[in-house]
């Protein structure tokens, strides 16, 4: 389904009195055939020029977002201005003026505009040093009575966000609204668009009020307000493109009837989560960052009293590898594993690995020369499996004889292999440096490497209990003894 609109334009509003950029002002984020343009005008008659140009200009349909309030609570637009949400703009249209310079009379209409009501609003908040008969400082009493209800279905369904009638303090929004109100109206008068929802929005351009807080900020903006718009732009277009706008134009039919007719309500209120599918994925990129993060993580997490401070690198190896920081209550170990293997390690002896996925796993440049051997694949290795009756990972190790004295053993796939080893100690062969017995899995696994930690036959050892183990601890274990202890440890 092709996209309804052309191009897209976001506004973050500001109702300030004097000119101002940069946080806390306005912001437009401007998209257009992929091309993002941002500007930040220090006045609201500067980015209405900005607006109605984009609007004059653009060769198709353009939606046009504000971060303001489009209307007030039900029955409001009758209470204020004797007639519908037409009417209510118009008068405030005509009470509200605003100057090249941002000077304005927010507090002096809104003033004007609550005689219209008994008692002291509904409008509230003077936050300047004169005082406007009718305007209170403070919120008044009777709203839903006296005055219009105090919310609008938006501002029910949407978190943090202020009522409407509040000129100031902090979140207000109140002079946005009268303020934006007013530009926009004299806009219509200069320029056709469409009022969302209040108006057919089939054709042409459509202006619709937007709650850019509804999405976090685009890092790639360091003032928050242009983060927000440049995101929600961009969300916005990117909903389009897949054909789906029309879900967010068409969500006040859903809601109450007062919505349409004169409230209002901000784009994408109730599809919030079809919003937050458009954003990028937010993950950590650096490798280096990765890295220390992850490790850092590991050292707060995970319990390594029990073990010696030189096993440590070891064990956050580990952890890191299997993701489980509860792993290293189950190692078992020699006390000496560390000097033995590492010493073996750092004059070239060989490494002896069960399965090439474990030799995969070995990080080169922690190496001094080591020979790393793996024998499964061997050609005579079926034919001693067959003869000795058993598996083709414990056959393998047959063929270490040669080059098991001194060597380090990494088994991290066969608990037969594991088990053969140990046959093959008992029965007189040299002995290795040291054994790493990670296997892994449900029949032997768990009791393979039992066995070695009740009787390592004199070999240093470090094995992982149960069945949890692999190739990837197995090689991470390797790795971590390679690559000796950390200098503050030295």
């Amino acid at each position: 389904m092709a996209a309804r609109f052309d191009s897209y334009l976001m506004v973050d509003w500001s109702s300030a009195a004097t000119p101002k950029t940069g946080a806390d002002s306005i912001w437009i984020a401007h998209l257009e055939n992929g091309r993002l343009r941002m500007h930040n005008p220090a006045t609201r008659c500067a980015a209405m020029e900005i607006v109605e140009t984009v609007l004059r200009a653009a060769p198709g349909r353009v939606l046009a977002g504000f971060d303001f309030a489009f209307g007030y609570p039900e029955g409001a637009a009758q209470a204020l201005a004797g007639g519908g949400w037409q009417d209510l703009w118009a008068l405030i249209e005509r009470s509200v003026s605003d100057d090249d310079n941002n000077r304005n009379n927010r507090f002096e209409a809104a003033a004007k505009l609550n005689r219209a009501c008994a008692g002291d609003g509904p409008f509230w908040g003077n936050g300047t040093k004169t005082g406007y008969p009718g305007l209170s400082r403070t919120r008044p009493d009777g709203y839903g009575t006296l005055m219009p209800p105090r919310q609008r279905y938006a501002e029910s369904r949407t978190k943090r966000a202020q009522e409407v009638w509040k000129l100031s303090g902090a979140g207000s929004v109140g002079g946005q609204a009268l303020t934006g109100i007013a530009a926009l109206q004299r806009l219509r008068k200069r320029l056709k668009v469409s009022i969302w929802p209040f108006e057919a929005f089939d054709t042409g351009h459509v202006l619709c009020e937007i709650y850019p807080s509804m999405l976090p900020p685009d890092p790639a903006e360091p003032v928050k307000d242009a983060g927000q718009v440049r995101r929600m732009v961009q969300s916005i277009a990117r909903i389009d493109a897949d054909g789906r706008i029309g879900d967010l134009l068409d969500a006040p039919r859903s809601m109450p009837v007062q919505v349409a007719r004169e409230e209002a309500c901000m784009l994408g209120l109730g599809a919030e989560a079809q919003l937050q599918a458009t954003l990028p994925l937010d993950y950590l990129k650096d490798p280096g960052a990765i890295y220390a993060q992850s490790f850092a993580t590991v050292r707060a997490e995970a319990d390594l009293s029990h073990l010696p401070d030189d096993l440590h690198p070891t064990a956050i190896r580990l952890v890191h590898a299997c993701g489980d920081v509860r792993m290293p209550r189950a190692l078992r170990f020699s006390p000496d594993l560390y000097v033995r293997a590492h010493g073996a390690l750092l004059q070239g002896a060989p490494i002896l690995c069960d399965v090439e996925m474990v030799k995969a796993g070995i990080i080169q440049r922690y190496l001094h020369g080591n020979k790393v051997m793996v024998t499964l694949n061997d050609a005579r290795v079926p034919a001693l499996a067959q003869r000795l009756g058993t598996t083709r990972s414990a056959a393998a190790v047959e063929l270490w004889r040669a080059h098991i004295d001194g060597a380090v053993v990494v088994i991290g796939n066969a608990p037969t292999a594991l088990f053969h080893l140990l046959e093959k100690l008992d029965s007189g062969w040299p002995k290795p440096a040291a054994i790493l017995g990670f296997p892994v899995g449900f029949v032997g696994a768990a009791e393979s490497k039992a066995a070695l930690a009740a009787n390592p036959r004199g070999v240093p050892y470090l094995a992982l209990s149960g069945r949890m183990g692999g190739s990837a601890m197995a090689a991470a274990a390797l790795n971590a003894l390679a690559a000796g202890l950390p200098e503050e440890q030295k």
